[in-house]
């Protein structure tokens, strides 16, 4: 009897995803078994294991520690089994631990033991003769099923070591209470390190196997609920998705060939739904057949058909192969032309290159072009010198700006516009050539056209190469910074100038740093001038200083017609630094003037009364009868010296002495100079360190103008510099030369609070001090800026952790009898 497979795909899916749940089911439930068995036995393992430790605490503690004490505490051969025995204290003291024998037993047995208690059974004995088989292996554990129940069993063998001997070896030798308590027949006679016992530690673990396996045996019965519930979504959704849409596909045949009542695959279809064996699958496959076996038969009829139609298709496929090689070889004319306005620098280089590919092209015997502007100018192929020949109308043919067509002629104007005219294009054929001009008339206006575009971009580019050119020679010849920026500060475009400022004032920079310096900065917000030019559309001017102390007076002008790209702005600079510094110079020049005038009109009105008023108080002080007189008239004289010091200083400011024109060493005047400061640096806690290179030149200036320069540089420094002697003051003095410049540049640095910034633009203004009142008349630093112009030198103030004073002087022209 024939058995009939599943009826639908749908049985047996299930049935197979049925084998693969049953089959996933078990192995995981095998799987959770035995991982919870494995963490079963690790726990009571560890369990086990703690046992054990811990009687092998107490045995080692008998035996290191309170058998030797009650050695030496009892007379000699005496010997307590309660105290003195590990194997008695630690059967003792597992006895009395509160774990029931129902949760933990604990056995140290042995072969012969001296207590019949104690003696090995028949499992303890087969475990004593494996450790004897396998003296290398010192721990069993394992599970085990004992009288129907399961338990873990962990066991160490015993060994007798040389003080077990005592005991267990010649009576002899044993203690006298041993001898009396059990006798010489048991528990004697052992070798050492023979294994003649066991301890072990035996754990009841019937019941955590059975929650493992009523846990697995859970397990798996959620695990068939889950597969039925899997099984009823599986089946809906197979069903919807599967089952489905293979029944639609059966049913596309019978609706596309319902009037093909007798059509072989509807018949096939039939006769499967009529089977009891095969499903959706198996009729869709026979029905594809049949289907491919039709398809066949078509082919078959369509290629008999196509047999037909070959010819024809041969035909007007050479028909077409002949029109596009004609649209193909237009094509290549037309990129052709391109090429060469790529190429070509003027029209009659364009025209030159043109003109045989044209008359090639349309197999023209001869081909001209004639400039409209001037009729007298013509270009001919494949003779040069050939004129074009016109037609008698042809000046109304060229003021109306039409193509002439005749059977040999073609006259095409070239125009990229019809308001525009370039000039025309004339193609001549010979009397027997094939092709009629009227046949390419489209093609050939078109490409009157394309050539006009053509001339009309080269002469574009070339008006827009001579403006360029034009425009870079003016824009590269400004001699001061001139830039083009974009509303990002980004610069587009800057000229020689600007680059060459870019580089002096950060080489090193990565991007050009110029803007930021110029102030040029959108980070500023609203304080930026770029932006407000942009916002406003005005043009502004203002200043900005540079590293190096150059100064730039800067305009930004808009430039209109530029928001929809962000805004564009041309920032012209011009450096203002030698201006700043001569009218500096001039001011600074007619303050001097001006203070000195003033200076020596008091000095010479008060210095006279001043020497009168000393001369009476020395007389009142010489003449005076008490201490009290004479005490208020060194008053009178102390205050009087010091307004003539004051006047003195005018009278130098005034009349300074002449710096002369040297030459003079400034290694030597400087060490005289530190040794006479070094002794008020010393009271002060001050450093005062001189590092002058010993090859400086001479320089053009007398030594008593330079030993002023520097006395007032130097005792400046002592008044700026700490007094405290936890932070003490450090005054440095160097030097360096200039070759190329001829100079001598001297710094004097300290590490005061230095100068600030307001004070600056006024240090060397007369009668300007910031020392408090009566120390200070204001006039040192004046009078040295004069004495170093009288040298034709400078002197810069600045602050560096401290305030920099940075004197530069001329080195002196050689004497006449040194080498040049």
């Amino acid at each position: 009897m024939r058995v009939s497979r599943p009826r639908t795909i749908q049985t047996k899916f299930l049935m197979g995803l049925a084998a693969i749940a049953l089959g996933a089911g078990l192995l995981f439930s095998c799987g959770l078994y035995v991982h919870l068995r494995g963490l079963l036995e690790a726990e009571v393992a560890d369990k086990a294991e703690m046992v054990l430790d811990q009687v092998e605490a107490v045995r080692r503690y008998v035996r290191e520690t309170l058998r030797p004490a009650m050695y030496q505490a009892l007379p000699a051969h005496e010997f307590i089994i309660e105290a003195m025995s590990t194997s008695y204290v630690s059967r003792k003291v597992m006895e009395h631990t509160e774990l029931s024998p129902s949760q933990l037993q604990y056995r140290r047995v042995a072969v012969g033991a001296r207590n019949p208690r104690f003696e090995a059974d028949n499992r303890e004995l087969a475990l004593i003769e494996h450790f004897r088989a396998n003296p290398g292996e010192d721990r069993v554990s394992r599970f085990e099923t004992i009288e129907g129940a399961e338990y873990y069993i962990t066991a160490k063998p015993v060994r007798f070591t040389a003080s077990c001997m005592n005991c267990h070896g010649d009576p002899a030798d044993a203690p006298q209470v041993l001898l009396d308590r059990y006798g010489t027949g048991r528990g004697f006679g052992h070798e050492l390190d023979s294994i003649a016992g066991l301890t072990s530690v035996v754990l009841p673990v019937n019941s955590a196997l059975t929650r493992i396996r009523g846990a697995t045996l859970g397990f798996v019965v959620l695990s068939c609920a889950g597969a039925l519930l899997c099984f009823g979504v599986v089946n809906i959704l197979f069903n919807r998705v599967v089952v489905f849409n293979l029944r639609r596909v059966l049913d596309v045949f019978p609706l596309y060939f319902k009037e093909q009542a007798q059509s072989p695959i509807l018949s096939r279809l039939d006769d499967l739904g009529d089977m009891d064996e095969g499903d959706e699958i198996d009729e869709i496959m026979h029905a594809v057949e049949e289907m491919a076996r039709t398809l066949s038969s078509a082919r078959q009829e369509l290629e008999h058909y196509a047999g037909n139609l070959r010819c024809m298709v041969d035909e007007r496929t050479k028909d077409l192969s002949l029109e596009a090689m004609e649209r193909r070889s237009d094509v290549l004319l037309f990129v052709s032309l391109l090429d060469a306005l790529k190429t070509s620098q003027t029209r009659r280089e364009l025209i030159e290159t043109t003109l045989p590919s044209i008359g090639t092209r349309y197999g023209a015997s001869r081909a001209a072009f004639i400039c409209t502007l001037s009729s007298q100018n013509f270009f001919s192929w494949p003779e040069k010198d050939r004129r074009p020949d016109l037609p008698a109308d042809w000046r109304q043919v060229l003021a109306e700006a039409r193509p002439v067509f005749t059977h040999d002629t073609a006259l095409i104007p070239v125009q990229p516009s019809d308001s525009a005219l370039e000039g025309y294009l004339c193609l001549y054929w010979d009397a027997e050539a094939e092709t009629e001009p009227g046949q390419m008339r489209d093609v050939l206006i078109a490409l009157g056209r394309q050539m006009g575009i053509a001339m009309e971009n080269l002469n574009a580019l070339d008006t827009l190469l001579r403006h360029n050119t034009m425009l870079e020679s003016i824009f590269e010849g400004i001699a001061d910074p001139l830039m083009l920026m974009d509303g990002s500060c980004s610069v587009i475009m800057a000229n020689e100038a600007a680059r060459q400022l870019s580089i002096d004032t950060d080489a090193d920079a990565e991007d050009n740093p110029l803007p930021r310096m110029l102030g040029l900065d959108p980070a500023a917000g609203e304080r930026c001038p770029l932006r407000q030019v942009l916002q406003q559309g005005r043009p502004t001017s203002y200043e900005a200083t540079l590293s190096g102390q150059r100064s730039f007076a800067l305009n930004v002008y808009p430039l209109p017609g530029s928001r929809d790209r962000g805004g564009r702005v041309v920032v012209y600079a011009r450096e203002n630094t030698a201006e700043k510094r001569m009218l500096e110079s001039i001011q600074q020049s007619e303050k001097l003037v001006t203070v000195g005038k003033l200076a020596a009109g008091l000095a010479h009105e008060i210095n006279n009364p001043l020497g009168i008023i000393l001369c009476y108080a020395e007389l009142l002080r010489s003449a005076a009868d008490s201490d009290q007189q004479r005490a208020d008239v060194d008053v009178i004289i102390r205050h009087t010296k010091r307004a003539q010091r004051v006047m003195q200083d005018l009278l130098n400011f005034a009349r300074p002495r002449g710096g002369g024109h040297g030459p003079c060493d400034p290694v030597s005047v400087i060490a005289v100079l530190a040794d006479v400061f070094s002794l008020q640096a010393q009271k002060t806690g001050t450093a005062l360190d001189i590092a002058l290179p010993p090859d400086l030149p001479l320089v053009a200036t007398s030594a008593e103008a330079l030993e002023q320069i520097m006395g007032n540089l130097l005792l400046n420094a002592l008044d700026a510099v700490s007094q405290d002697p936890a932070a003490p003051g450090r005054i440095t003095v160097s030097a360096s030369h200039d070759p190329e410049a001829g100079t001598v540049t001297i710094t004097t640095a300290d590490n005061g609070p230095g100068i600030a910034p307001e004070h600056l633009r006024r240090i060397f203004d007369p009668f300007f001090t910031t020392k408090e009142v009566g120390k200070g008349t204001g006039l040192g630093l004046a009078v040295t800026y004069g004495l170093v112009q009288q040298a034709g030198g400078t002197i810069e103030a600045a602050n560096g952790g401290g305030a920099v004073f940075t004197l530069t002087l001329p080195v002196a022209p050689p004497a006449a009898g040194d080498a040049p």
